[in-house]
């Protein structure tokens, strides 16, 4: 009898829902966008007083440029050059982040004018529902409503949190790939700068740059997992953890010039990647317990529901 409407009902409260979360969305991706944006103009300004030619190490590898900064027998002017290279990556990153995070906000703002009816179209749904149960038997018609619309609330939080967990996952996944590539690359052993060798193994294998192509989509990867996590009600302490991840590409590089021992280099980076795994872990396992909180309230709501059917 109810089927129809039913369904009306909650494409109705899902595009509320959606229409509530890109709003959140927009809110969260627009207060990151500042900050990166005045972090892309200070990365900028400190590469004009560089010396090095960083237009040159657009399309090269960072096994590549390593290879021939470390050329020059003048350690002061390795060190120069590879903070330099550093500061390159990260403003080449902070641009990056910009440049997809103004592009979200755009297909946002677009995506919205899909669900600005939805509001009206449910209450008009609702009202005509409350009718039908009402001619019915008033006292549970109400309390089945409540019910309802409880568990409609509750669907949504779970929707929202195994999207959030689905993009923490991702985010492992990627934090595992830099891991493997970092261990690769921690297998040369400690770096001898004029050791011949190992120089041209560096040169010749891509872990390095694999974990540098890894570390790009990471970040791309967290920002979408923050992005998830804006409309999800979690506790405050998940929030605090999660705002270390946006400098997390700048560890990286810090990391992997901050020495010039090459296992000093790997071990710094690599331990930066792994506390942000243990972070994300944290709070994917805090949203897999509201996740099965929420589950098991529908269920307990379901059966309530059922109950009143069968008694009235």
């Amino acid at each position: 009898m109810y089927t129809e409407i039913n369904e009306k009902l909650e494409l109705a409260r899902q595009g509320i829902a959606r229409l509530h979360k890109i709003y959140s969305m927009i809110s969260q991706l627009e207060a990151e966008l500042g900050p990166l944006e005045q972090k892309e103009h200070e990365l900028k300004k400190a590469l004009e007083k560089e010396n090095l030619d960083v237009e040159k190490l657009k399309n090269r590898s960072i096994s590549s440029v390593l290879f021939s900064i470390l050329g020059s027998l003048d350690k002061h002017i390795q060190k120069e050059n590879a903070e330099a290279l550093a500061a390159k990556l990260k403003y080449d990153q902070a641009l990056r982040d910009v440049e997809d995070i103004e592009h979200k906000i755009s297909n946002l703002y677009a995506e919205r004018s899909k669900y600005v009816n939805c509001q009206s179209e449910y209450d008009s749904f609702f009202e005509q529902k409350k009718e039908l149960l009402m001619r019915d038997n008033a006292e549970t018609a109400q309390k089945i409503m409540e019910l309802t619309e409880e568990i409609g609330s509750s669907k949504i939080k779970v929707k929202e949190t195994r999207e959030a967990i689905i993009a923490g996952n991702n985010v492992l996944s990627s934090l595992n790939s830099v891991l493997c590539s970092l261990d690769s690359a921690a297998g040369w052993g400690t770096w001898d700068m004029l050791g011949g060798g190992l120089i041209s193994d560096l040169a010749k294998h891509s872990n390095i740059d694999n974990a540098k192509y890894e570390i790009e989509n990471t970040q791309r990867l967290i920002m979408e997992f923050k992005t998830e996590l804006a409309d999800v009600k979690i506790s405050s302490d998940i929030g605090i953890h999660i705002d270390g991840f946006s400098k997390f590409a700048d560890f990286f590089f810090d990391g992997i010039f901050a020495d010039w021992n090459m296992q000093t280099k790997i071990n710094r980076s690599w331990e930066s990647v792994l506390t942000v795994k243990i972070q994300v872990e944290s709070v994917i396992s805090k949203l897999k317990d509201m996740l099965a909180n929420d589950e098991n309230r529908i269920n307990s709501l379901e059966t309530e529901i059922n109950s009143l059917i069968t008694r009235a």
